[in-house]
């Protein structure tokens, strides 16, 4: 070979080793944080949970990778919630993708995991790290049970209902248990309910994050009620909510009595009537410390309405809440009685 050719060649040598050393170098790395989930795509006869950990698992992540891709990883990682753009690295475990279809306890490694998703070979960075860098994962098997359903509101009380078609429902559930499925509804949903069926999907909850669904939604109506009227009340019967050492020593006054004269809320007839028969209407909260201040803010009153009858949606708390100004008057000296635990309720 000539001396003039293998000069070229040594000399293209010479520059594709810089390219590659340069190319190497620019290389950078990120560090930021993710999460790991059960996907909701899990098969309905399989209860997956991470052992020792909440439903949702922090992750450590380092990237690697060029400097554009690190930038827009960055870029894209700030965006703000409402930008369509923004990336959570947010990843999700799914048994079935593992083969872990059988109960027991399973250590997954968390970097195959993730290089496995679609979403972090659309990042087209190298994953350097992860901590955790490895999970165990406990594999629960379900079986399906015809269940009873009920309606419970949003704090889940029962709510009565009139009818629910089919009155039981198919949900995958733990070997020994018997109770009911749950239709969770809103207030409006509750409000809707009475005048028109609805249709849901009822489901067993068995910690917070982790439910089954019935493949099939029923349908609900609940018990017809005449609908709320603007109610006007007199005269009202105030409580206190006053602890016994306060009660000893104080006296409870109310400032602004005329706001009080008359109360106006809405109710069914019925819900009216039995409202009507509370021993107090309304109640006034005083609070240790109240005591030593020169004046005690303006505070909300407590409706004293029935709990069924708030839960069912027949009676309803005006807005604004009332306030009450009240003001603690020293009572004269007496001999100390014994302690009473607990608070108690006194009429003006």
């Amino acid at each position: 070979m000539k001396d003039w050719l293998k000069k070229i060649l040594g000399t293209a040598f010479l520059t594709l080793l810089i390219w590659a050393w340069a190319y190497l170098s620019l290389e950078s790395e990120i560090v930021r944080f993710g999460s790991l989930s059960i996907s909701a795509d899990s098969s309905q006869e399989v209860l997956a949970g991470f052992v020792g950990r909440e439903s949702k698992v922090t992750l450590k992540l380092t990237f690697k990778g060029a400097p554009a891709k690190i930038s827009d990883l960055a870029r894209r990682y700030r965006a703000g919630e409402g930008d369509s753009e923004k990336e959570r690295l947010d990843f999700y475990y799914n048994p079935k993708d593992f083969g872990h279809v059988n109960e027991g306890t399973y250590k997954i490694n968390l970097i195959e995991l993730i290089q496995q998703s679609h979403k972090f070979r659309d990042l087209v960075l190298t994953l350097e790290s992860c901590d955790p860098q490895e999970i165990d994962v406990q594999i629960e098997n379900l079986v399906e049970k015809n269940l009873a359903v009920q309606c419970v509101d949003e704090s889940g009380a029962v709510i009565k209902h009139d009818t629910i078609e089919p009155a039981q429902a198919a949900v995958f559930v733990r070997q020994g248990y018997s109770g009911p499925a749950n239709v969770m509804m809103t207030a409006a949903q509750i409000e809707r309910a009475r005048k028109v069926p609805v249709m849901e999907r009822p489901y067993v909850e068995f910690e917070p994050g982790k439910r089954r669904y019935a493949a099939e939604p029923v349908k609900i109506s609940l018990a017809h009620t005449e609908l709320l009227k603007d109610q006007v009340y007199q005269p009202v019967r105030i409580g206190f909510l006053i602890s016994p050492v306060l009660m000893r020593k104080y006296a409870v006054e109310i400032i602004n009595t005329t706001d009080f004269n008359t109360l106006k809320f809405k109710a069914t007839e019925k819900a009216f009537e039995e409202y009507k028969k509370q021993p107090y209407h309304i109640l006034v909260e005083v609070r240790e410390g109240d005591e030593v201040m020169t004046e005690i803010p303006p505070r909300p009153v407590i409706y004293n309405f029935p709990a069924e009858l708030l839960r069912a949606g027949l009676i309803e708390a005006p807005t604004p809440i009332l306030q009450a100004q009240v003001k603690l008057v020293p009572l004269p000296a007496v001999p100390a009685a014994p302690s009473t635990a607990g608070g108690a309720v006194i009429s003006p």
